[in-house]
């Protein structure tokens, strides 16, 4: 039961489409937690997906959720979005949603989605704060 309320989370959203083509493809590693804590914050649901050669599929399906996020912030170097996160609108009061990515040269590159009680300010904490 709680697999598809955890599924929910990411329906209608392209990072859904990235983890379900390429979750469990060669040069790929997944990572799916729920109801845990990372750096202290709660979190209801964290995936993350590195990869390699397949950044251009990747930043395809990110496309359409960018269109859609109610906060935008990115990194452009030579014109091209490198990294940044994407807030995206919320199912559940209190409950935010976040789409974060990396891409480097070769096709490679990272994205996570991550849901819970958390503030713009906490997901910079989160990924740039070294501990």
């Amino acid at each position: 039961m709680s697999l598809s309320i955890h599924a929910e989370t990411q329906d209608g959203l392209g990072v859904n489409q990235v983890f379900t083509r390429y979750g469990h493809e060669k040069g790929c590693k997944m990572v799916e937690m729920h109801d845990t804590k990372l750096h202290g914050l709660k979190i209801k649901t964290y995936k993350s997906l590195t990869y390699k050669r397949i950044g251009k599929e990747v930043n395809d399906l990110l496309k359409n959720d960018r269109r859609s996020a109610k906060k935008i912030r990115e990194v452009v170097t030579d014109g091209e979005v490198t990294s940044g996160y994407y807030m995206m609108p919320s199912l559940q009061k209190g409950l935010n949603r976040y789409i974060l990515f990396s891409t480097q040269e070769g096709g490679s590159g990272a994205v996570i989605f991550i849901e819970g009680n958390l503030q713009p300010d906490d997901i910079i904490k989160l990924c740039y704060t070294r501990r």
